[in-house]
C-alpha cells in the first residue's frame, strides 16, 4: 500500500512528557478499578486519556472493565506529567511560590467512565459529600485537559461547564464542539473538522476524481465529518457521491462466532456495497478500529482501491501495518501540523529521569525496560524478540523514544503551556512573586474574565494560538 500523508497546516498545541510522584486508583461502584495517577499541588490540572480501548460493558446490569491496554495513551499521559513537572522546576518560575499538580484517570474511551472521572475531578473541597455543582464551589482542579475522542469530549464539556471549569482537548476534532452556547468553556489545540474535511474536497478537486464514496460512523466524530462532508460535495460541481454508509457504534466489537469476520452487516451489506463501487476515491471518516475491519476486508479480497484517511487513522501503525496492506491499495492521509514536544526523547532516555507514577509503574509491569538490545534490532519492533540480553517481554528505550509522535503529544504539551500562561495573568505573576494567592474559585476563570485563557493569544516556538 502507498501512503501518502498530506500535511494540513493548522494551529496545534500539545503536551510534554513529565513524571513526578505517584497515587491511587479508584474503585468504580461495583468493584472495578480504573487507572489513575495523582500529584498534589496549590492547583490542579486534570487529564483524561482513555489508558485503555475496550470495556465489556453490556446491555445486563453489573460492574464494566476495560480492557486493551493503549500504548500511546501512556506515553501520551506522560507527556502532560513531563510539561508540568518542567513548569514546576522552569528558572525563573512562571508561577513563584505556586504549585502544578494533576490528577489523571483512565476513561477508557467510554463516556460513562469519563463522566465518573470528571466529576471526581470537580468534587467541591469545601463540601465533599455534596453531589451539587454551584459557581462558587471550591475545588483544586482549575482546568481539565481531554478527552481524547470527540464523544467522550462533548460529554465531559456538558459537565464542566456546570463550574465554569475550562476543557482543553488535545484530539477531539468535531465540528459541533465549536459551538460556543452549547460547550462555553471548551477549547482545543488541534483544529476542528471544518478545516480538514474542505481540505478533503480540495484534494478530490485537485485529482479531477468525479465520484467518491464516504463512510462515517455513528459518533460525533463520524457522524458530523462524514456529513460535512457530503454538504461540500454537494456544492461542487461535477462530483457525484456514489453512497454515504454509516457504521454502527459496534461496528468493530461484534463478531460473527461462525466463522472469523466481523460484523453480519458489514459481511452481508457493506462490502457488498464497496466491492461493487465504481468511486475513485473512498474515504474513511472513523476510528482506526472500524478501519481495521474494512482494510482487514480489503486485504482478504485483494481489493485496491484509493483510500482518504481521516486524522484519526492517517498515521495508526495498527492499520498500516497489517499483514498484506500493500494489496489495498493507496491511501492519502491528513494530519496536523506535526512538531516534537522539546527536550521529551531525552527524558524518556534517561529512563524518566529516575520519576515515577502510578500509571508508569502498570505499564513497566508488563514492559519493563531493556538498554541492552542490539542497535540494528531496536528499531524492528518495540517488542523484544529473541534477545540473550534481555526477557522476551522488554521494552528497548530506543524504540520507545523513537516511536513518540508528533501531533497529539505535541498538542497536549502547548494545552499545559496555555493553562499556565492564563493561571499566571489571572494571578498577576511575575518572576519575583504572584499578587495574588491559588485560592480561587473555579468562576473566576469564566470566560468573560478579561485574564481568563479563552481570552488569550499564545505564541510558542512559532505557534500562533487562538480561542
Amino acid at each position: 500500500m502507498h501512503r501518502c500523508t498530506l500535511l494540513l497546516c493548522v494551529s496545534t498545541m500539545s503536551l510534554h512528557l513529565f513524571f513526578i510522584t505517584l497515587c491511587v486508583s479508584f474503585t468504580h461502584p461495583g468493584g472495578r478499578d480504573v487507572l489513575h495517577v495523582y500529584s498534589p499541588g496549590d492547583i490542579i490540572i486534570g487529564g483524561l486519556f482513555p489508558f485503555h480501548t475496550q470495556t465489556d460493558r453490556n446491555t445486563t446490569h453489573g460492574p464494566s472493565s476495560c480492557s486493551e491496554f493503549e500504548f500511546w495513551s501512556f506515553v501520551q499521559s506522560q507527556v502532560m506529567i513531563y510539561a508540568i513537572r518542567e513548569i514546576n522546576q522552569r528558572t525563573p518560575r512562571v508561577l513563584p511560590n505556586i504549585t502544578i499538580g494533576y490528577d489523571i484517570y483512565d476513561t477508557c474511551g467510554d463516556v460513562s467512565f469519563a463522566i465518573e472521572a470528571t466529576l471526581k475531578l470537580l468534587k467541591d473541597q469545601s463540601d465533599p459529600k455534596s453531589c451539587l455543582v454551584s459557581e462558587n464551589f471550591q475545588t483544586k482542579t482549575k482546568a481539565v485537559i481531554g478527552a481524547k475522542h470527540s464523544e467522550v469530549s462533548i460529554a465531559v464539556a456538558r459537565v464542566v461547564a456546570l463550574s465554569s471549569v475550562p476543557q482543553i482537548s488535545y484530539a477531539s476534532t468535531s465540528q459541533l464542539l465549536s459551538r460556543k452556547l452549547k460547550f462555553p468553556t471548551f477549547l482545543r489545540t488541534i483544529s476542528s473538522d471544518e478545516y480538514q474535511t474542505k481540505a478533503m474536497a480540495e484534494l478530490v478537486e485537485k485529482f479531477n476524481w468525479k465520484t467518491v464514496a464516504i463512510i462515517g460512523s455513528d459518533d460525533e466524530y463520524g457522524k458530523y465529518g462524514s456529513d460535512n462532508l457530503f454538504d461540500l460535495f454537494s456544492e461542487m460541481k461535477d462530483v457525484c457521491v456514489e453512497f454515504l454508509e454509516i457504521l454502527p457504534g459496534d461496528f468493530s466489537n461484534k463478531k460473527n462466532t461462525s466463522r472469523d469476520q466481523y460484523h453480519p452487516r458489514f459481511d452481508n451489506n457493506l462490502w457488498s456495497i464497496i466491492y461493487n463501487s465504481s468511486a475513485e476515491a473512498i474515504i474513511l471518516f472513523t476510528k482506526p478500529s472500524n478501519v481495521k475491519v474494512i482494510m482487514k476486508e480489503a486485504i482478504r479480497n485483494n481489493l485496491s482501491r484509493t483510500w482518504i484517511a481521516s486524522d484519526s487513522w492517517s498515521t495508526s501503525d495498527s492499520i498500516f501495518k497489517l499483514r498484506g496492506i500493500e494489496r489495498a491499495g493507496q491511501v492519502f492521509g491528513f494530519i496536523s501540523k506535526r512538531k516534537k514536544v522539546p527536550g521529551f526523547k531525552d527524558y524518556v532516555l534517561s529512563k524518566f529521569n529516575g520519576t515515577t507514577n502510578t500509571i508508569l509503574e502498570h505499564f513497566l509491569t508488563h514492559n519493563p525496560l531493556c538498554t541492552k538490545q542490539p542497535e540494528e534490532n531496536s528499531e524492528a519492533n518495540c517488542s523484544i524478540q529473541n534477545s540473550q540480553q534481555c526477557s522476551n517481554r522488554s521494552l528497548d528505550l530506543r524504540c520507545l523514544a523513537n516511536h513518540i509522535d508528533q501531533d497529539t503529544s505535541y498538542n497536549i504539551y502547548l494545552a499545559v503551556q496555555v493553562v499556565v500562561e492564563g493561571l499566571r495573568r489571572l494571578l498577576k505573576c511575575d518572576s519575583h512573586g504572584c499578587g495574588r494567592s491559588a485560592d480561587f474559585t473555579a468562576y473566576e476563570v469564566k470566560w468573560n474574565h478579561p485574564a481568563h485563557i479563552f481570552c488569550i493569544t499564545y505564541v510558542l516556538e512559532g505557534y500562533h494560538l487562538k480561542p
